[in-house]
């Protein structure tokens, strides 16, 4: 019984211990699963299909899509294949086809601008999905970066 006394960290250190644990914990509690700031906070109120609709239901791309991030970030598609738009700085434009029940996109050409405060991710755009009024974009591997919303 006295090794295991021996062993256990006085008051003073068990205090520093217990502030070093606290402080590398309060920075990890402000993180959370929250929803990204470019994702669309909801989808439209009137759209009333389900899911399983939604995935057999054909899509409709053409229109514009926008969003209230800084600079207004916006795709307009149209009819013929065309894609033009703003990532919130630069002018973007390129095609589009479906593919299956998403929307694939070619690679961006895009003007030069240096912009500060403006996140370009929509110019990162290689396909993205549909789902009544609200487009979620995804990258090229896959991930979704952000979300816009037709313009009515």
């Amino acid at each position: 019984m006295d090794t295991l006394m021996q062993l256990r960290p006085t008051g003073r250190l068990r205090f520093a211990l217990g502030a070093v644990a606290l402080a590398a914990t309060l920075p990890l509690a402000a993180c959370g699963p929250g929803t990204e700031p470019t994702e669309p906070s909801s989808s439209s109120a009137s759209d009333t299909s389900t899911p399983s609709d939604s995935a057999s239901a054909t899509i409709d791309p053409v229109g514009k899509w926008t969003s209230p991030e800084a600079g207004n970030p916006f795709l307009e598609l149209t009819d013929d294949g065309n894609v033009t738009g703003s990532d919130g700085c630069n002018r973007i434009s390129t095609t589009w086809k479906l593919d299956g029940t998403s929307v694939a996109f070619e690679p961006f050409a895009s003007t030069q601008k240096a912009c500060a405060g403006i996140d370009s991710w929509l110019a990162k755009a290689a396909s993205a999905t549909i789902d009544g009024d609200v487009m979620t974009v995804k990258d090229g591997q896959g991930s979704v970066i952000g979300g816009l919303e037709k313009e009515k």
